[in-house]
């Protein structure tokens, strides 16, 4: 593998449930062996239910001056408490290298995090709502119980992009409420997937999620 100790990397567990195709957690790598590495675990952690499941690790490089994304697919061999050099014991994944590495596309099932200077707000059905992810595919928010949604309803979505407004519609494909992520019962999450999106939105929320992408990738060089 072309990986070193110390390199930042991705890893992205696939889902299999309401379109939430991918969830992406950072980490570091400890050390590689061969077609193994041993890597950081993340926060929040990998859970144990994960190990012999598939993954993808990312990772970037530089070419033509351009710093690009590859990503590989591996399987989890172990979590394991490592030592490092320093004598400190830390929590660790072991995986295994499955395929070849390629390019990793953020096209669709890709979502990412806005940050309050990503000048990216939803409002549903009028009432704003706090976005955790966002992809071409669909988005996950949480709001406040005010807002009444019912599963499978489509309902109107204005997404403002750097101070442009864009009107699509979203199916609610999941609703939980707060209690079950260790907050308060007052608070709701969801997740909707967008349909009947022209190319003009798609086009600007394409750019937007790749801003935002370059931006954390930014933040992720500086460590």
């Amino acid at each position: 593998m072309d990986l070193k100790p110390g390199l930042s990397v991705r890893i992205v567990t696939e889902l299999d449930a309401t379109k939430e195709r991918i969830r992406v957690k950072s980490s570091t790598i400890y050390d590689v062996e061969g077609q193994t590495a041993i890597l950081a675990q993340t926060d929040p952690p990998v859970l144990r239910s994960m190990l012999s499941r598939n993954i993808v690790v990312t990772y970037l490089f530089r070419k033509n001056e351009v710093m690009v994304r590859h990503g590989f697919p591996a399987r989890i061999l172990e979590f394991m408490d490592y030592s490092l050099s320093s004598g400190r014991t830390v929590k660790a994944l072991k995986v295994e290298k499955t395929g070849e590495a390629g390019p990793y596309s953020i096209r669709m099932s890709y979502r990412v995090a806005p940050t309050t200077h990503s000048k990216l707000s939803v409002t549903i059905c009028g009432t704003p709502v706090n976005v955790i992810d966002i992809s071409l595919g669909g988005a996950r928010f949480s709001y406040d119980k005010s807002l009444r949604l019912q599963e499978d309803e489509v309902l109107g979505v204005r997404v403002e992009m750097d101070g442009s407004a864009y009107e699509l519609q979203g199916r609610l494909l999941r609703t939980w409420n707060g209690m079950s992520e260790g907050l308060s019962h007052d608070l709701r999450f969801a997740s909707m997937e967008f349909v009947k999106m022209d190319k003009s939105i798609e086009r600007a929320l394409s750019q937007k999620l790749q801003d935002i992408e370059r931006e954390s990738l930014r933040r992720e060089m500086r460590f």
